[in-house]
């Protein structure tokens, strides 16, 4: 796909400083999917933490398991 992008002048110059070898394009691809990946991370980690909290505030492990769970543990 291609689309236009616009950017401030001085994040461009900024960003042509780390182009190297490759098209600014490609670049700005990578930085693009770079950050998607970071926030995915972070969205997941944050779901995850919900997650760990709901549990720990109401179990759905039936407490008769608990002695199961450590069993062999001591």
């Amino acid at each position: 796909m291609r689309t236009t992008i616009a950017l401030p002048d001085d994040l461009y110059q900024a960003a042509t400083h780390y182009v190297g070898d490759r098209s600014f394009s490609q670049f700005v691809r990578e930085a693009v999917e770079s950050y998607v990946d970071r926030l995915e991370r972070e969205r997941l980690a944050r779901e995850m933490e919900e997650g760990y909290r709901a549990e720990a505030a109401s179990p759905s492990l039936d407490p008769a398991w608990s002695a199961i769970e450590t069993e062999g543990w001591e």
